[in-house]
């Protein structure tokens, strides 16, 4: 650990080194997005703040933090290592393994059915799913939204970053399962579809229980109206549960948001419909 001292002299000594340039590339890349799809022109410092977002959980936020600074050891990280030039290419791919890749563009199993069912949610809730790129990925936290009179929609804004920050940091856990512990062999699509579904739905029981929290207590807690916009629109037979729903037990995210399940490879190869 070091001193408040040290500290303040290691953050001046950051402060005189030049930045990144895989870091600005990727700052650039977050500031082009906020503004062509949230009308906002972002400083380097906004970016910073927005991934300490209260929207995100630790591990998602670590994530975009690490994917800002382009420190996964991914892509073109091994091509400067000896005999480890095939990590840096995506063995279904056969295309260099970035982030973008991963996040977005890979053909295994993984991110069109996640991103897939993260639409399908959002539109249960709003009427036209926001373009899904690295930019807002990784400056998820930035984003607006904006209701009648111009007014802020927290929980529209909250929900979208939420589904954001799971959806990317999941579809990043896949990718290292699949490389690491499956020896390149994907998920079933049932699989995947459920941790989506876990991931989701954890979040809406931890807003509950912080939302039951006394706001003045020394333990984290959320205003219930925040989490009620949050979640509105979104919960299996909405209708039938009471307007303040917060301290309803098994109320869960509605299973017709997410897509029906389809036969994976895995299934296909063994001759399962």
């Amino acid at each position: 650990m070091y001193s408040k001292t040290e500290n303040r002299v290691r953050e001046e000594k950051l402060k005189k080194l030049p930045p990144r340039t895989s870091t600005e590339k990727k700052l650039q890349i977050i500031r082009e997005a906020a503004l062509a799809h949230f009308d906002r022109r972002v400083s380097d410092r906004d970016i910073w703040n927005s991934v300490l977002s209260k929207n995100f959980l630790p591990r998602p936020a670590q994530f975009l933090w690490k994917s800002i600074h382009n420190a996964h050891k991914i892509g073109s990280y091994w091509t400067h290592i000896p005999e480890c030039g095939d990590r840096a290419v995506c063995q279904e791919c056969e295309a260099l393994e970035d982030l973008d890749h991963i996040l977005i563009k890979c053909k295994c199993p993984g991110q069109a059915l996640i991103w897939a069912a993260a639409k399908n949610l959002w539109l249960e809730k709003e009427t036209s799913w926001p373009e899904v790129s690295l930019g807002t990925i990784l400056g998820c936290g930035l984003a607006e939204f904006r209701g009648d009179g111009g007014k802020t929609d927290r929980g529209t804004q909250r929900l979208y970053q939420i589904l954001i920050s799971e959806s990317a940091y999941l579809i990043w856990r896949l990718r290292n399962e699949r490389v690491i512990d499956r020896n390149g062999e994907p998920a079933p699509d049932e699989e995947i579809t459920n941790k989506f579904k876990f991931a989701i739905n954890q979040r809406l029981q931890m807003d509950k229980i912080l939302a039951n929290r006394p706001r003045k207590g020394k333990l984290p807690a959320l205003a219930p109206a925040l989490v009620l916009e949050t979640w509105s629109k979104t919960l299996d037979d909405e209708q039938s549960l009471p307007q303040d729903w917060i301290r309803e037990p098994r109320v869960l995210v509605g299973s017709r948001a997410f897509p029906p399940r389809t036969p994976s490879r895995r299934d296909d190869s063994r001759g399962i419909g």
